[in-house]
């Protein structure tokens, strides 16, 4: 038996890669654990209902194209990869086939990216998959990470996120979230996001709103969108669609994922 003390995996930096494949109207999500990407293999989203099989290959971006302008970092992990592999190999064999609505490359992505960083990762998009698997991940935890890689430096803060879905709907807690992020390619910008809470919802990619507390701050071009904020009020516009927000809420829409 070894405990996670005695693991001699160093940490890895975890990036999520996304590609719009049909224009604005749909998005395809990779993951990336070091240096390796990680993804439901694009033709099994064309074929349906076909088998589920995971693409994995070395580079600058996914196989797919996901992460060509450098995708974003969302979190660190110490997984081994052997337990990488052993966690793949359960989750196809949970969900073998591929399901538009719910087993999709999204779900995948976001179910890896919590349990890889064991629930401490940042992620703001809104998801288009149903009944995302939350039951493992705990929900208050300070817990935070600084990671740097490809012109992208990080350090965020939190005391708790928590996410629950059904269908097509999704709901996403946040409490005591703070981050600093300086952007030098792809992209530019530097920004300071505090949020004290926020409770968001979504159905799919459609359309989102937010309700909470927050003094975003910060200007330029990060994670595929033209974004501006000062003390909580701005918006942004790009690969998330097109967002309105004040330091107390705010509203997104027109991006199917």
């Amino acid at each position: 038996y070894i405990t996670n003390n005695l693991r001699t995996m160093p940490d890895r930096v975890v990036k999520l890669g996304r590609q719009m494949i049909a224009g604005p109207l749909a998005q395809h999500w990779a993951v990336q654990v070091g240096d390796v990407w990680f993804e439901i293999a694009p033709k099994q989203k064309q074929d349906g209902r076909s088998p589920n099989r995971i693409n994995r290959n070395h580079g600058d971006k996914a196989s797919s194209g996901a992460g060509k302008f450098g995708g974003e970092i969302v979190g660190k992990t110490d997984k081994t990869d052997s337990q990488i592999d052993s966690w793949l190999e359960r989750w196809l064999d949970d969900h073998p086939n591929y399901d538009v609505m719910e087993d999709n490359c999204q779900k995948l992505a976001y179910e890896f990216m919590i349990w890889l960083t064991d629930n401490n990762f940042k992620c703001d998009h809104r998801v288009d998959a149903g009944n995302i698997e939350t039951k493992n991940r705990e929900f208050w935890a300070v817990d935070g990470f600084a990671a740097a890689k490809g012109g992208n430096a990080i350090a965020s803060v939190g005391l708790g996120q928590g996410h629950a879905s059904g269908g097509p709907f999704n709901l996403n807690v946040k409490v005591g979230q703070a981050s600093a992020q300086a952007v030098a390619g792809p992209g530019i910008g530097a920004f300071a996001d505090a949020t004290v809470a926020d409770l968001s919802v979504s159905a799919g990619n459609v359309i989102g709103a937010h309700v909470g507390l927050n003094a975003n701050t910060g200007a330029g071009v990060r994670n595929g969108n033209l974004e501006a904020h000062l003390l909580g009020f701005g918006g942004k516009i790009g690969a998330d669609g097109v967002e309105i927000n004040t330091p107390i809420g705010g509203v997104n829409a027109c991006s199917v994922m």
